[in-house]
């Protein structure tokens, strides 16, 4: 078997970090809006703000490039295991959506796994494209995605109402998981069977399209074997380290509401994330042997299992069936938990990873995909 790229999963697990932050908004409040959060302290104020300026849309980015890189490698070895690749790639597109919608019914509906499941049909059309194709493609859809960009803070700002906030602050699970996937007293069951897939499944289509750049920059990046050599590349990361405070700069004008002030802050998601990846894997290069980093890459080798594990934690301890802090401990000890359940995460699949290659969900996934003999 080939042996993984330490870089990149480091890499992977840093983004975990950043989605953990981001997602804490909708954990708490199932908004991301600042009329619906409402921070009124300095310290919740300035946590809203870091997220959603240095954090929120940034890192989703940095996960689909490298689920892109991944899946060229991923099709790199199965033929060098001499195996079909169309087989696997279709149940590896099935099993992301078997377990997004799992988790979208069970454990939460900020689910991704679903996104990139139907994402990856897509990316089937791309896999034997040459670099330059993907590359053109990557920009088509940046430019396509803009007038999605424009719309992203009014679209984000219908997402929660006041009866799904009163089901998740007191509700039973139960009535959590009706009120999820759309069965109430005045809509039929059938309706609901009818209806919540195709929605799903488009609302999935859409935010695909959405990182949809960056999986085909990560394809591309993998068919160039860019991390194969990557401490030879220490110029170029350090030039696209600069896209960070311009990123910044852009994002910084979210709450301008004007379609200039949407166009740049969507703009500045984009250089952010990849400034972002650049100066993680500078600080890789640099550090690579340090228990950190060491750390990173095994969050990232687990990064299913610990991204279910956040959504399960997480829900547990704001909806109403758990410990019912729904919109209660603000914005800032929501970052402050995140960061700290993320340190736990470094610690306990740092010794997971010494007795185990591959996390448990990862295991089934693995399984489905290679007929129970992989």
């Amino acid at each position: 078997m080939k042996k993984r790229i330490e870089a990149i999963d480091a890499l992977r697990g840093f983004s975990l970090l950043g989605i953990l932050i981001a997602n804490m908004l909708y954990f708490q409040y199932s908004d991301i809006t600042q009329n619906t959060i409402d921070p009124t302290t300095w310290w919740d104020k300035g946590a809203f703000y870091f997220t959603k300026i240095f954090v929120e849309a940034s890192f989703y980015p940095i996960f689909g490039f490298l689920f892109g890189y991944g899946i060229i490698l991923f099709i790199r070895t199965l033929e060098n295991r001499d195996l079909k690749t169309r087989g696997p790639l279709w149940r590896r597109a099935i099993g992301l959506m078997i377990l997004g919608v799992l988790h979208i019914a069970f454990v939460w509906d900020g689910d991704i796994l679903f996104t990139y499941g139907a994402g990856l049909i897509i990316i089937m059309l791309f896999i034997k494209r040459k670099v330059k194709t993907l590359l053109i493609w990557a920009t088509v859809m940046t430019l396509l995605m803009a007038p999605l960009l424009l719309l992203k803070t009014d679209f984000l700002a219908l997402a929660a109402n006041e009866d799904i906030v009163a089901v998740l602050a007191s509700g039973t699970y139960w009535e959590v998981v009706q009120q999820r996937i759309g069965i109430t007293e005045d809509i039929p069951f059938f309706i609901v069977l009818l209806v919540i897939p195709i929605a799903v499944g488009f609302m999935a289509l859409l935010s695909f399209f959405v990182i949809g750049p960056f999986v085909l920059l990560g394809m591309a990046a993998a068919k160039t074997d860019f991390f194969a050599n990557i401490s030879g590349k220490t110029v170029l990361l350090k030039r696209l380290a600069l896209l960070i405070p311009i990123g910044l700069a852009c994002k910084a004008l979210l709450f301008w509401d004007h379609f200039a002030g949407k166009l740049l802050y969507g703009a500045g998601t984009y250089m952010l994330a990849l400034g972002y990846m650049a100066l993680f894997t500078l600080l890789y290069l640099a550090n690579h042997e340090s228990k950190l980093s060491k750390a990173f890459a095994s969050v990232g080798r687990l990064s299913l299992t610990n991204y279910l594990m956040q959504s399960l934690i997480f829900t547990t301890i704001f909806y109403g069936y758990g410990l019912g802090f729904f919109g209660e401990l603000g914005v800032a000890i929501g970052l402050v938990l995140a960061v700290a359940f993320y340190a736990i995460q470094l610690f306990v699949s740092t010794l997971y990873s010494k007795r185990f290659s591959i996390g448990p969900v990862e295991w089934l996934l693995r399984k489905f995909i290679y007929l129970g003999k992989g």
